[in-house]
């Protein structure tokens, strides 16, 4: 865990993570944070994708006919605006898993722990992906109780699927 879980972290933590903990995640991770978020938000079958072949998303949620695909960006650099990759990389994973899950009618969502620039935001707008930001994460947070051993699990099951 040592090379995905935030520095001095305590994998059995149940206490509540803080946006602090959030923004120090490292990538795989802050995956895991959000399908842990996006099975709190109430969608039952929530997939965190592999690490490579991936096509362009992170994480998968679906609630009956209903689901979200989600790419995941992380920054250390507090106030950073990321470009429009993670627009991109949604954009064209979509066809991928509209065929792979054909009865499920999907939105598009980027979650970063910074902001996105102008065309980012453009792009999004151009290609219906919802944004989340650190704006919008902040209070995600807040609402909806998530723990380090909640993540732990979220891990631990991709690696139980993967075995």
């Amino acid at each position: 865990m040592n090379g995905v879980a935030p520095p001095g972290s305590d994998p059995g933590d149940n206490r509540p993570l803080t946006m602090d903990d959030v923004s120090g995640m490292q990538p795989r991770y802050f995956e895991a944070f959000t399908a842990t978020l996006w099975s709190r938000l109430g969608y039952p079958q929530v997939l965190l994708t592999p690490q490579s072949g991936d096509r362009g998303v992170d994480v998968v949620a679906i609630r009956g006919s209903e689901g979200v695909l989600i790419q995941c960006k992380t920054s250390r650099r507090d106030g950073r605006e990321l470009g429009w990759d993670a627009i991109k990389d949604v954009v064209t994973g979509e066809a991928s898993y509209r065929a792979q899950f054909p009865r499920v009618e999907f939105r598009k969502v980027c979650i970063t722990t910074q902001f996105f620039n102008s065309t980012a935001q453009d792009h999004a707008l151009r290609n219906s992906v919802e944004l989340v930001d650190k704006n919008r994460l902040v209070q995600l947070v807040k609402d909806h109780v998530i723990t380090l051993a909640d993540i732990e699990r979220m891990i631990f099951r991709e690696w139980h699927q993967q075995a």
